[in-house]
């Protein structure tokens, strides 16, 4: 049986960094891929992270109405004017290929400015209306925040998750899943390099003991990162949770299963949004599959984002993370590699309460390095 591949996925690269077909291939042969397998990896273009976040100039559209960008569909989107109503629209040409998210602010036109392609699917679905765009998009304004991770490799230098937010809200359940400080410590480098106030969200309280103080996030506490204590199902929390959102724009993030949506909905019953428990396997059920952008009756707007598997930090700079990991001294942040975190004797010259720690920085700084992902993985 011949394997399937997928559409742009190679056949002639895949044999190329296979294991198996190194061991019964001739010298000639060796030497022939590997000058074929140079030639693969330099007609890759590796693109330039800052261009591929460069918008089009607003200028001459600043004259239009300006609306925010609450979901995408390809080439349609959704739109919440001034009076929080919704409204569909087209793209208009120079944006097709503009990387737009949730909380984007942009300049539309109730007559279309561009004629539209014939050639594009029929817009989803809409609740409350029938779905037909009734203006087009032509201009994205500045961001005032970009929150983004670390994309696969040097052809998606990045994912984009949502714009203009003022606040990052970390999920960790105490349970099912169980509570990563590995988690918080990504996503604080990530709301670092936006600009946003962090926060972390512990979920599911009521799951846990009283006596259990969640020493976990103790090096947190020493940084005086705001933590929340919360339960949905019994309303610990909740009250204090509201009035922060009082105008303010808040991303949730987390893994899969931490009960983000179950939290949305105990914030705004309105929502209604659907919950999952989790696998056979003990992970998270995803329930979110893109960026929802949701507003609240008392003025503020919770971003709920799907659950994540890995967070990467890819590509960011590490001078982060000496505000990520402010107990270690200038020499430990400059080459954490050159510290080994099972000898006792440097973990007592460095004074560490929470040893783990320096492991944790030793692989985020490992992860921040460029690397080049076309290099034959099996040399």
């Amino acid at each position: 049986m011949s394997r399937k591949f997928r559409l742009g996925q190679s056949r002639e690269a895949q044999d190329l960094d296979h294991r198996e077909a190194y061991s019964r291939e001739r010298s000639a042969d060796s030497k022939r891929r590997q000058r074929q397998a140079e030639r693969l990896r330099t007609d890759i273009e590796a693109h330039d992270a800052d261009t591929l976040l460069r918008l089009p100039d607003p200028t001459p559209w600043l004259h239009l109405p300006e609306a925010t960008l609450t979901q995408r569909y390809s080439q349609w989107v959704d739109l919440e004017l001034a009076d929080r109503s919704s409204l569909r629209a087209t793209l208009g040409g120079k944006l097709k290929g503009v990387r737009l998210v949730c909380g984007d602010r942009v300049r539309y036109s109730a007559t279309p400015i561009e004629p539209e392609d014939p050639s594009l699917p029929a817009p989803p679905p809409v609740r409350g209306d029938g779905g037909s765009p009734e203006a087009q998009v032509v201009a994205v304004m500045p961001r005032r925040s970009l929150l983004k991770r670390g994309g696969g490799d040097d052809r998606e230098p990045w994912q984009l998750i949502c714009a203009n937010a003022d606040e990052l809200w970390v999920c960790a359940a105490v349970v099912d899943p169980p509570l990563r400080p590995g988690l918080v410590e990504r996503a604080q480098i990530l709301a670092l390099d936006a600009g946003l106030a962090c926060r972390v969200i512990v979920t599911k309280r009521d799951r846990a003991s009283k006596q259990d103080t969640l020493p976990e996030l103790d090096p947190l506490r020493d940084q005086g990162v705001a933590i929340h204590e919360t339960s949905a199902l019994k309303g610990q929390g909740l009250a204090d949770l509201r009035a922060l959102l009082a105008g303010r724009v808040v991303v949730l993030l987390g893994h899969s299963g931490v009960g983000k949506s179950t939290l949305v909905n105990a914030l705004e019953p309105a929502s209604a949004l659907k919950t999952g428990g989790l696998t056979k396997f003990g992970t998270g059920k995803q329930t979110t599959t893109s960026a929802r952008w949701l507003p609240l009756p008392g003025g503020g707007t919770l971003i709920d984002t799907p659950g994540i598997r890995t967070l990467s930090v890819r590509g960011f700079d590490r001078t982060l993370l000496a505000q990520v990991f402010p107990e270690f001294p200038a020499e430990v942040l400059e080459d954490p590699l050159a510290f080994d975190p099972e000898d006792d004797h440097i973990l007592d010259a460095l004074g560490l309460a929470y040893p783990e720690r320096l492991r944790n920085l030793q692989r985020l700084w490992l992860e921040m390095e460029d690397r080049n992902p076309n290099q034959n993985v099996w040399r």
